[in-house]
């Protein structure tokens, strides 16, 4: 099926070593007092065209979200793939990449030192309410390309067309908030966003998604270092 937005979410291979979203916020709740937010906020919404891209987009965006608010623009974006296709061991390939490879390249780069995985929807979504964004991958339909008209709700529905990575920046207590990359203009959105209900996050998560944070500091949490692993 052709689209008029890009795509490119591959989904991360399981791997042990990973650090544990639950045991990170243990530890960051040591620390840092948590500000509870509805929403944190960017001020510009990267477009990747038609490019399958999303991955490196996805962590430009979380990087240009507050509270980091990086003044990133759309060639980190690309950037970001870029470098995510050498660890990936396909250079200059144009097939995506995964969550995880864009979190090495992130800490790769110093730009974070730690980053960590969620094992549910609820645990990070209260991560998105009280720390930070979170980076999403799942699987899109046909029918997540066009948010109602009014409302700006996806819905996941229809014919299976891919996988894409975006970022969630705020939460109520039925709707998560997409930042997507798909510009201002993305048909339909709210300047670039859309909300999609907790219930089918929790649906299109289950069915192969994931859900990935970081830190701009190195957590005591165990496992391998972000920039090996």
């Amino acid at each position: 099926m052709r689209t008029e937005y890009g795509l490119g979410r591959l989904p991360s291979p399981v791997d042990r070593r990973d650090y544990l979203m639950a045991d990170a916020v243990r530890e960051l709740e040591k620390v840092t007092l948590p500000r509870p937010v509805k929403r944190w906020h960017s001020d510009r919404v990267l477009n990747q065209k038609l490019t399958p891209h999303c991955v490196g987009f996805a962590w430009a965006g979380w990087g240009i979200a507050t509270p980091v608010e990086d003044k990133w623009t759309d060639c980190m974006g690309h950037s970001i793939y870029r470098e995510c296709k050498v660890l990936d061991r396909e250079p200059g390939a144009e097939n995506g990449s995964t969550v995880r490879s864009g979190a090495r390249v992130m800490a790769r780069r110093g730009r974070i030192k730690t980053y960590f995985f969620a094992s549910s929807v609820d645990e990070a979504l209260d991560y998105v309410a009280r720390f930070g964004p979170v980076v999403f991958g799942s699987g899109w339909t046909a029918s997540m390309f066009k948010p109602s008209m009014f409302s700006h709700i996806i819905v996941p529905r229809g014919e299976y067309v891919g996988g894409h990575a975006y970022d969630i920046e705020g939460v109520d207590s039925k709707y998560a908030l997409i930042k997507n990359s798909w510009g201002t203009d993305w048909k339909y959105s709210d300047g670039g966003y859309a909300r999609i209900s907790i219930a089918d996050l929790k649906s299109i998560f289950a069915d192969g998604g994931e859900a990935c944070a970081a830190t701009e500091r190195a957590l005591p949490i165990g496992g391998t270092d972000a920039t090996t692993a």
